[in-house]
Protein backbone atom coordinates (compact mmCIF):
# COMPACT_ATOMS: atom_id res chain seq x y z
CA UNK A 1 0.00 0.00 0.00
CA UNK A 2 3.11 2.43 -0.22
CA UNK A 3 2.70 3.52 -3.45
CA UNK A 4 -0.47 4.56 -2.82
CA UNK A 5 0.13 6.83 0.16
CA UNK A 6 2.89 7.99 -1.70
CA UNK A 7 0.74 8.98 -4.42
CA UNK A 8 -1.27 10.68 -1.69
CA UNK A 9 1.56 12.55 0.08
CA UNK A 10 3.19 13.63 -3.98
CA UNK A 11 -0.36 15.10 -4.60
CA UNK A 12 -0.60 17.17 -1.12
CA UNK A 13 2.49 18.72 -1.48
CA UNK A 14 1.41 20.61 -4.65
CA UNK A 15 0.34 24.13 -5.10
CA UNK A 16 -3.64 24.40 -4.51
CA UNK A 17 -4.44 24.54 -8.34
CA UNK A 18 -2.47 21.64 -9.37
CA UNK A 19 -4.01 19.58 -6.62
CA UNK A 20 -7.45 20.86 -8.46
CA UNK A 21 -6.32 20.45 -11.98
CA UNK A 22 -5.74 16.82 -10.82
CA UNK A 23 -9.24 16.11 -8.83
CA UNK A 24 -11.01 17.15 -11.74
CA UNK A 25 -9.30 15.51 -14.43
CA UNK A 26 -9.58 12.43 -12.33
CA UNK A 27 -13.37 13.51 -12.15
CA UNK A 28 -13.29 13.21 -16.05
CA UNK A 29 -12.63 9.68 -15.10
CA UNK A 30 -15.26 9.03 -13.30
CA UNK A 31 -18.37 11.04 -14.93
CA UNK A 32 -19.15 8.11 -17.33
CA UNK A 33 -20.04 6.09 -14.15
CA UNK A 34 -22.81 8.65 -13.54
CA UNK A 35 -24.23 9.19 -16.85
CA UNK A 36 -24.51 5.23 -17.38
CA UNK A 37 -26.00 4.80 -15.09
CA UNK A 38 -28.10 7.72 -15.51
CA UNK A 39 -28.50 6.49 -19.22
CA UNK A 40 -29.74 3.05 -17.79
CA UNK A 41 -32.17 4.10 -14.91
CA UNK A 42 -33.83 6.80 -16.73
CA UNK A 43 -33.06 8.83 -13.50
CA UNK A 44 -30.50 12.06 -12.54
CA UNK A 45 -28.94 14.61 -14.68
CA UNK A 46 -25.76 13.53 -16.64
CA UNK A 47 -26.07 16.68 -18.34
CA UNK A 48 -26.02 18.40 -15.42
CA UNK A 49 -23.22 16.48 -14.00
CA UNK A 50 -21.34 17.49 -17.22
CA UNK A 51 -22.34 20.98 -17.06
CA UNK A 52 -20.57 21.57 -13.47
CA UNK A 53 -17.75 20.05 -14.55
CA UNK A 54 -16.91 22.02 -16.98
CA UNK A 55 -17.79 25.39 -15.08
CA UNK A 56 -14.95 23.37 -12.33
CA UNK A 57 -12.66 23.97 -15.78
CA UNK A 58 -13.83 27.08 -16.14
CA UNK A 59 -13.01 28.24 -12.36
CA UNK A 60 -9.75 26.43 -13.03
CA UNK A 61 -8.21 28.58 -16.53
CA UNK A 62 -10.34 31.71 -16.23
CA UNK A 63 -9.37 33.17 -12.76
CA UNK A 64 -11.79 35.85 -12.12
CA UNK A 65 -15.08 33.90 -13.78
CA UNK A 66 -18.01 34.35 -11.54
CA UNK A 67 -19.33 30.76 -10.38
CA UNK A 68 -21.84 30.41 -7.41
CA UNK A 69 -20.45 27.05 -6.48
CA UNK A 70 -23.28 26.60 -3.76
CA UNK A 71 -26.01 26.86 -5.86
CA UNK A 72 -24.30 23.97 -8.07
CA UNK A 73 -23.63 22.28 -5.21
CA UNK A 74 -27.56 22.32 -4.06
CA UNK A 75 -28.67 21.29 -7.63
CA UNK A 76 -25.93 18.20 -7.68
CA UNK A 77 -27.59 16.85 -4.47
CA UNK A 78 -31.00 16.58 -5.88
CA UNK A 79 -29.63 14.60 -8.93
CA UNK A 80 -27.54 12.66 -6.32
CA UNK A 81 -28.96 8.56 -6.71
CA UNK A 82 -30.41 7.19 -3.44
CA UNK A 83 -28.52 3.89 -2.92
CA UNK A 84 -31.45 2.49 -1.25
CA UNK A 85 -33.80 2.82 -4.43
CA UNK A 86 -31.97 0.38 -7.05
CA UNK A 87 -31.25 -2.61 -7.11
CA UNK A 88 -27.88 -2.49 -9.17
CA UNK A 89 -24.14 -2.06 -8.77
CA UNK A 90 -24.50 0.91 -10.89
CA UNK A 91 -25.80 2.95 -8.44
CA UNK A 92 -22.35 3.12 -6.09
CA UNK A 93 -20.04 4.27 -9.05
CA UNK A 94 -22.44 7.13 -9.69
CA UNK A 95 -22.99 8.22 -6.28
CA UNK A 96 -19.40 8.25 -5.39
CA UNK A 97 -18.97 10.63 -8.15
CA UNK A 98 -21.58 12.91 -7.37
CA UNK A 99 -20.07 12.62 -3.74
CA UNK A 100 -16.16 13.50 -5.59
CA UNK A 101 -17.98 16.33 -7.87
CA UNK A 102 -19.55 17.87 -4.54
CA UNK A 103 -16.11 17.84 -2.49
CA UNK A 104 -14.75 19.25 -5.92
CA UNK A 105 -17.00 22.08 -5.78
CA UNK A 106 -16.63 22.15 -1.29
CA UNK A 107 -12.82 22.54 -1.96
CA UNK A 108 -13.02 25.25 -4.28
CA UNK A 109 -15.60 27.61 -1.83
CA UNK A 110 -13.45 27.02 1.11
CA UNK A 111 -10.44 26.98 -0.58
CA UNK A 112 -9.46 23.96 0.97
CA UNK A 113 -7.47 21.63 -0.96
CA UNK A 114 -7.73 18.49 1.58
CA UNK A 115 -11.00 18.07 -0.61
CA UNK A 116 -9.17 17.43 -3.76
CA UNK A 117 -7.63 15.07 -2.04
CA UNK A 118 -10.73 13.53 -1.26
CA UNK A 119 -11.57 13.38 -5.06
CA UNK A 120 -8.78 11.05 -5.44
CA UNK A 121 -9.40 8.77 -2.47
CA UNK A 122 -13.02 8.54 -3.48
CA UNK A 123 -11.71 7.13 -7.20
CA UNK A 124 -9.47 4.38 -5.96
CA UNK A 125 -12.64 3.87 -3.23
CA UNK A 126 -14.81 3.60 -6.55
CA UNK A 127 -12.13 0.83 -7.88
CA UNK A 128 -11.46 -1.00 -4.69
CA UNK A 129 -15.49 -1.37 -4.42
CA UNK A 130 -16.18 -2.92 -8.29
CA UNK A 131 -13.21 -5.51 -7.24
CA UNK A 132 -14.47 -6.38 -3.90
CA UNK A 133 -18.02 -7.04 -5.33
CA UNK A 134 -16.50 -9.04 -8.42
CA UNK A 135 -14.63 -11.06 -5.84
CA UNK A 136 -17.90 -11.81 -3.96
CA UNK A 137 -17.98 -15.67 -4.69
CA UNK A 138 -14.25 -16.01 -4.27
CA UNK A 139 -13.42 -18.07 -1.44
CA UNK A 140 -12.13 -15.13 0.59
CA UNK A 141 -11.71 -15.64 4.72
CA UNK A 142 -9.77 -12.65 5.56
CA UNK A 143 -9.96 -8.77 5.60
CA UNK A 144 -6.27 -8.86 4.99
CA UNK A 145 -6.53 -11.87 1.84
CA UNK A 146 -9.63 -9.27 0.33
CA UNK A 147 -7.36 -6.13 0.34
CA UNK A 148 -4.38 -8.13 -0.90
CA UNK A 149 -6.77 -9.01 -3.91
CA UNK A 150 -7.95 -5.20 -4.12
CA UNK A 151 -4.36 -4.36 -4.08
CA UNK A 152 -2.89 -6.38 -6.45
CA UNK A 153 -5.88 -6.40 -9.16
CA UNK A 154 -5.10 -5.08 -12.39
CA UNK A 155 -8.00 -2.21 -12.43
CA UNK A 156 -6.44 -0.62 -8.87
CA UNK A 157 -2.87 -0.67 -10.65
CA UNK A 158 -4.27 0.50 -13.49
CA UNK A 159 -6.25 3.25 -11.24
CA UNK A 160 -2.68 4.06 -9.27
CA UNK A 161 -0.26 4.48 -12.09
CA UNK A 162 -3.28 6.58 -13.98
CA UNK A 163 -2.70 8.74 -10.37
CA UNK A 164 0.86 8.47 -10.45
CA UNK A 165 1.41 9.58 -14.15
CA UNK A 166 -1.69 11.96 -13.88
CA UNK A 167 0.86 13.62 -10.46
CA UNK A 168 3.82 13.91 -13.06
CA UNK A 169 1.99 15.64 -15.88
CA UNK A 170 0.67 18.49 -13.70
CA UNK A 171 3.82 18.83 -11.11
CA UNK A 172 5.36 21.31 -14.15
CA UNK A 173 2.44 23.14 -14.83
CA UNK A 174 2.83 26.03 -13.06
CA UNK A 175 -0.42 28.21 -14.48
CA UNK A 176 -3.83 26.95 -16.09
CA UNK A 177 -5.53 28.34 -19.42
CA UNK A 178 -7.05 26.53 -22.11
CA UNK A 179 -4.20 24.87 -23.34
CA UNK A 180 -3.32 23.00 -20.35
CA UNK A 181 -6.76 22.24 -19.68
CA UNK A 182 -6.92 20.67 -23.04
CA UNK A 183 -3.52 18.88 -22.36
CA UNK A 184 -5.34 17.21 -19.11
CA UNK A 185 -8.42 16.42 -20.82
CA UNK A 186 -6.87 14.67 -23.84
CA UNK A 187 -4.55 12.79 -21.52
CA UNK A 188 -7.95 10.99 -20.12
CA UNK A 189 -9.13 10.23 -24.35
CA UNK A 190 -6.14 8.71 -24.74
CA UNK A 191 -6.14 6.16 -21.58
CA UNK A 192 -9.50 5.86 -23.20
CA UNK A 193 -10.31 4.00 -20.04
CA UNK A 194 -12.97 5.54 -17.04
CA UNK A 195 -11.61 4.81 -13.91
CA UNK A 196 -13.68 1.39 -13.83
CA UNK A 197 -11.60 0.43 -17.19
CA UNK A 198 -14.86 1.32 -19.03
CA UNK A 199 -14.37 2.37 -22.81
CA UNK A 200 -14.52 6.41 -22.77
CA UNK A 201 -17.05 7.31 -25.67
CA UNK A 202 -15.52 8.97 -28.34
CA UNK A 203 -17.79 12.19 -28.64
Amino acid sequence: MKQKANNFQVMRELSFYQQAAIAATLLERMLPNYELFAEVTQTGDAQLTRHILTLVWEWLTVKKVKINFEKLSDELDQVTPEVTNFDIFGVYPAVDCATALDMMLSGIAQQDASEFINVAKISQATVARLIEHESIDDDITTEAELKKIVRDHPLMQYEMDCFAELIALVTPLKQFGREERQQLQNWVKEQGLTNLGMELSSS
